[in-house]
């Protein structure tokens, strides 16, 4: 059977015959200021924002601040309608399969508080979002869910494991399709089918994969997805996207928070109320859209626009085998250092997770090049440049399309 490129781009040979020939920090670095003044490794975390971002939201502003005039547009007219068509591009779903929502995790609840969960189990494993480990906890503690949650073995879910814990009770199975903490790739194909061969569906936590990997939903079965746009789309915080197969809404999963409008079907709001008809004739959402409830942050998808046409213009296949390049050679340089690498080989995401041996000195060698001028990478604060210490001693770097060989040099001679 013929694999046709985007195919052949979601797999690892693909990602590794790439990375040989695809070095985008020539094109994008310029894009990124914040990678021109320090060495920057955590997209993973909060994706720098690009020049081309900082002016959709500067464009949304100057509309609300001053009128239409001199080439000022509002979003509302001209972008915002296109958002949902080009997330759905991106993933390989139809644009009324996609809903606005806040966040990753808030999409992960509205398919939980959707589905009827009773007498039922449901399987995830320690490698998915913690946050979303302590939903299904909490779950199981005020509404006596069963949540069996797979652990890793050496960092890697093995599919037999979560094969064993699936059974003809469980209603769901819920991963994160790249791990946060370590870039783990899950067999999600695998995982669908095993899910559906039990009459269960999979949702899957995209944000750490969507815009740095090949997704395609409908290839891979994925019932239900989320994602915040402030990672791998290039974006900011303040919403997201929901997918759900368009068959599932409304039927397996059902929408919990209401909105619409009313037609006020007596005077003095009408002149000829419609006989037979209520006097309120109420329009509520239908599909997909039935999950959506209030005003989004308009601005943070006027960013979102501008991130997209970034990304189309790269193409998500080059954008994941420039990560690889680079990570391939921290992958070495690392290990040189002793620094052992928990990120399974070819796993083809932008996530490297390490772990210290020592996390204090290597903070310490950090905070020591910054005051010296050797190298900057701010290590404090939510917004920091590189992730040292999480779970006690993990080293993450998530590398982006500015990243270069360079950066790498500078970590390994600080780290040295």
């Amino acid at each position: 059977m013929s694999m046709d490129r985007r195919h052949f781009l979601g797999t690892t040979a693909g990602a590794a015959a790439l990375a040989a020939s695809v070095d985008l920090s020539p094109r994008c670095r310029n894009d990124f200021p914040r990678a021109l003044n320090e060495t920057y490794f955590n997209s993973g975390a909060q994706h720098p924002l690009g020049n081309h971002t900082v002016r959709g939201m500067r464009n949304y502003m100057e509309f609300l601040h001053k009128g239409p005039g001199e080439g000022r547009a509002d979003f509302w007219e001209h972008g915002f309608r296109e958002v949902k068509p080009m997330f759905a591009r991106l993933i390989n779903a139809s644009p009324s399969e996609i809903a606005l929502c806040p966040s990753t995790t808030v999409g992960e609840n509205l398919i939980l508080n959707g589905m009827d969960l009773r007498g039922g189990n449901v399987v995830t494993n320690d490698l998915h979002y913690t946050a979303s480990l302590a939903n299904y906890l909490e779950r199981q503690k005020q509404h006596g869910l069963e949540v069996r949650i797979v652990r890793h073995k050496d960092w890697r879910i093995d599919l037999a494991d979560m094969e064993r814990a699936v059974d003809r009770r469980t209603k769901l199975i819920s991963v994160s399709l790249v791990s946060s903490v370590n870039g783990h790739l899950e067999d999600v194909r695998a995982l669908s089918g095993l899910a559906h061969a039990h009459g269960a569906y999979l949702f899957a936590d995209i944000i750490q994969g969507c815009g740095a990997v090949p997704i395609d939903v409908r290839a891979m079965g994925i019932d239900f997805a989320s994602c915040a746009m402030y990672k791998w789309l290039q974006g900011e915080h303040g919403f997201g996207f929901l997918y759900i197969r368009e068959d599932l809404a409304g039927s397996v999963v059902k929408p919990t928070a209401y909105t619409g409008h009313p037609d006020f079907n007596y005077a003095p709001w009408t002149s000829a109320p419609k006989p037979g008809e209520p006097a309120f004739i109420n329009h509520s959402g239908s599909g997909v859209a039935a999950f959506e409830c209030g005003t989004p942050s308009v601005i943070t998808y006027a960013a979102q626009y501008e991130s997209f046409r970034y990304i189309e213009s790269l193409g998500v296949g080059r954008i994941q085998a420039h990560a690889q390049m680079v990570n391939a050679r921290l992958r070495k340089d690392l290990g040189t250092l002793g620094y052992r690498c928990i990120t399974p080989e070819g796993a083809g995401t932008p996530i490297l997770t390490f772990l210290c041996k020592n996390t204090e000195q290597t903070r310490a060698k950090i905070a020591a090049a910054a005051r010296s001028g050797k190298a900057r990478i701010s290590i404090t604060g939510p917004n920091s440049a590189l992730t040292v210490g999480r779970f006690g001693n993990h080293l993450r770097f998530s590398t982006s399309v500015f990243n270069n060989l360079e950066d790498v040099a500078k970590v390994v001679d600080v780290l040295s």
